[in-house]
């Protein structure tokens, strides 16, 4: 097998597998690089093991080498960590000759690669050996989740397009590919600035001059304030737009959750000039400055809480000029729009898209439009989900000036980045033909020309949105069949039964039922992938969700978890199948024929469906056992043996309340295998599940 594959995949980076989630990347610093340059990154996750790939959803980055990073040096006694530390010393005072080893204990010395070469590491493996010995291990900061580290050498190409993408790390070989989740790696076009490399000590970072435009890029840890320096001349104007939630959206072993980065500008005597907490709701700070005198300024960045870790990455663009927000891009809802001032004095007609600001504190926004009797009208925000401050409420006034709806925040799926869900939403019923007007107020009586908005009025048009958890799949070529998980966003109302299409998959396909029941927000469905010689890359096929005449393309996304507690869905650009020997021999399990993967029943009832065992010669004593680990409440199931057919019979209590479930039967294999060269029968064990089913309990 090759050590390293040094090529560059192109296509969408996504996350785990829906079986085994090994393998995950925490952090990427620095989270981006200048056109044209070739620059070293460090990869913070766990499970990145074995042959290593990056993969990007644009192309234009190459991967030039790949290298497992020091990491906390563990001496095995007191001895070697002053013999590490005084071989340190000397490779930072230029000398390459290692000290010379003394004392009683070097039985228990621990090996390690890293420490045994310091005079032969580059720069920035060198400051992370450096960081290992010098800096004492806290168990209560540690976390596994980014506990191992790569060093990447990547080359980005002078004309490669400016912006995000996707990275993961792909590991694997000889038929199989595992990938990471996705995180965030932007291509820039201005000087990129990252502050200075951990120092031996008793010396002490010096805070980094950056030029202006320009990209500053770090890391906090626990209570770091990090410093870069800037010139300005008097009457000058910056802004500073900083990102760091979006690089590490949801820490799910933090409180609160997430990084809340601070941003200030200080003189030369330490004052405080300029300061920015966030922006808005964003927990990203945006900070403007204009230099009351010529001079050279500091730039100051910090954790609100003086929290700190190595995912706590950050990257700063740093323009010139006053900072001006951008506009909101309107929702794709394909209706005519008209702006608040053309449809004031109009009785509109539906359906229709207003554009607006709410331009003052305590400003009521008033639109009136036509409904006939007993007619639905949606009347939808679309404010803090297209990145406003304004937090919305709507009422509605029937013709006779009566009150007859109002909502001021509308629950909506845990999806993306956004967790205030205060657009509001109503969905009402017309009682009488006329004229009815729509009021729009800012809850908290905020106002000001970031606070626009867009207000949907029209009929209820029934629609979802179906995401993929997680967005790459690890899928096994002997195994049955792979569950994944579904979760729909419904739209309007929208509870109809979804069913799917899979398209550009390879030779992966849908298995057991192909649809999710009515009514479900959450579901699952099966894949099955082919046998197929050599190399396995990945394929980004498509997934469409159908209902109707209404196709969605489903789109990928990872789940997160916030603080301990909360589960957000992160969206991907592109789903992404991956191979890997997870299982053996599923495929040696079959549903009967016949069987439509559907199991009805009635309340105090039962169905048996025959799964036939296709045995081969080197299988031996085989013992499957037959669970159903997402069973609806009240639905139990027992097995039967019958030559090489197993009875699986599904029995529904009296009081099981109806419902309709998507359910996979998980198989726990258990055989011996014929071992050549030890001339005996060998147990062994593997895992698989069954292609969906449908149980419907009436």
């Amino acid at each position: 097998m090759q050590k390293l594959r040094k090529h560059l995949l192109i296509g969408s980076l996504l996350a785990l597998t829906p079986v085994l989630s090994g393998a995950t990347v925490g952090y990427v610093y620095p989270a981006g690089g200048r056109a044209g340059e070739t620059i070293q990154v460090i990869v913070g996750g766990q499970g990145m093991w074995g042959n290593r790939r990056i993969h990007l959803d644009l192309p234009g980055v190459k991967l030039l080498k790949c290298q497992g990073a020091p990491g906390t040096f563990y001496a095995g006694c007191g001895e070697q960590n002053q013999w590490a530390r005084e071989y340190m010393r000397r490779v930072f005072a230029g000398e390459h000759l290692q000290p010379m080893r003394k004392g009683r204990n070097f039985g228990v010395w621990r090996y390690n690669h890293f420490i045994e070469q310091l005079d032969q590491l580059d720069p920035l493996m060198l400051s992370l050996a450096c960081k290992g010995i010098f800096e004492r291990p806290n168990s209560l900061q540690a976390s596994p989740a980014i506990g191992q580290k790569l060093v990447l050498t990547l080359k980005i190409d002078k004309n490669a397009a400016p912006g995000p993408r996707e990275l993961r790390i792909l590991t694997g070989g000889g038929g199989q590919c595992r990938g990471t989740n996705p995180l965030l790696f932007y291509v820039g076009k201005h000087p990129e600035f990252r502050e200075q490399n951990y120092q031996m000590p008793p010396l002490k970072r010096k805070p980094v001059e950056f030029t202006l435009p320009g990209v500053v890029n770090g890391q906090i840890e626990p209570g770091e304030v990090d410093h870069f320096k800037f010139r300005l001349k008097k009457g000058q104007s910056c802004h500073f737009e900083l990102l760091g939630r979006k690089l590490n959206p949801f820490i799910g072993d933090g409180v609160p959750g997430n990084f809340q980065p601070v941003l200030a500008v200080k003189d030369g005597a330490n004052k405080v000039l300029a300061f920015a907490d966030d922006n808005y709701f964003d927990p990203d700070p945006v900070l403007s400055f204009t230099a009351p005198a010529d001079g050279l300024y500091t730039l100051e960045i910090r954790d609100a809480l003086y929290r700190g870790r190595e995912d706590f990455v950050y990257r700063i663009n740093a323009n010139m000029g006053k900072y001006v927000r951008k506009a909101l891009l309107p929702p794709a809802l394909n209706i005519p729009e008209i702006c608040e001032h053309a449809a004031a004095d109009k009785v509109l007609d539906k359906p229709i898209l207003i554009s607006g600001t709410v331009s003052k504190p305590g400003e009521e926004k008033s639109f009136k439009f036509k409904a006939g009797e007993g007619e639905r009208v949606v009347a939808e925000l679309f404010g803090r989900r297209l990145g406003s401050p304004l937090d919305g409420a709507l009422k509605i006034i029937a013709p006779d000036g009566k009150q007859i709806a109002f909502n001021d925040d509308f629950e909506r799926p845990n999806i993306g980045l956004n967790m205030q869900h205060v657009d509001p939403y109503i969905n009402f019923k017309a009682p009488a033909a006329g004229v009815y007007t729509v009021k729009l107020t800012d809850t908290a009586g905020a106002g000001g020309r970031d606070h626009q908005f867009f207000l949907r009025l029209d009929r209820p048009r029934p629609d979802f949105r179906v995401y993929m958890v997680p967005s790459g799949v690890w899928l096994s070529p002997d195994n049955g069949a792979d569950p994944v998980k579904l979760v729909v966003e419904k739209m309007d109302g929208f509870n109809g039964e979804i069913s799917f299409e899979l398209k550009n998959a390879g030779t992966t396909s849908l298995c057991g039922i192909r649809s999710i029941p009515k009514g479900a927000s959450e579901s699952q469905i099966t894949l099955r992938t082919g046998w197929q010689k050599g190399e396995f890359p990945p394929v980004y096929p498509e997934l469409w969700a159908i209902h109707g005449r209404t196709r969605r393309r489903v789109i990928g996304a990872d789940a997160a978890m916030q603080a301990f507690a909360y589960t957000h869905y992160v969206p991907s650009r592109q789903l992404i199948f991956m191979r890997t020997w997870l299982h053996g021999n599923g495929d040696r399990f079959r549903w009967q024929e016949k069987f439509n993967h559907k199991v009805t029943l009635r309340k105090g009832k039962t169905l048996s469906v025959p799964v036939r065992y296709y045995g081969a010669k080197h299988l031996k004593d085989p013992n499957p056992e037959f669970t159903l680990p997402d069973a609806p409440k009240g639905v139990t199931m027992s097995v039967k043996r019958v030559k090489d057919m197993y009875f699986l019979t599904f029995k529904a209590d009296k009081n099981a309340p109806a419902c309709s479930v998507n359910v996979p039967v998980k198989v726990k294999f258990s055989y011996k295998t014929w071992h050549g060269r030890r001339k005996e029968w060998l147990p062994s064990t593997t895992t698989f599940h069954l292609p969906m089913i449908r149980i419907t309990v009436r």
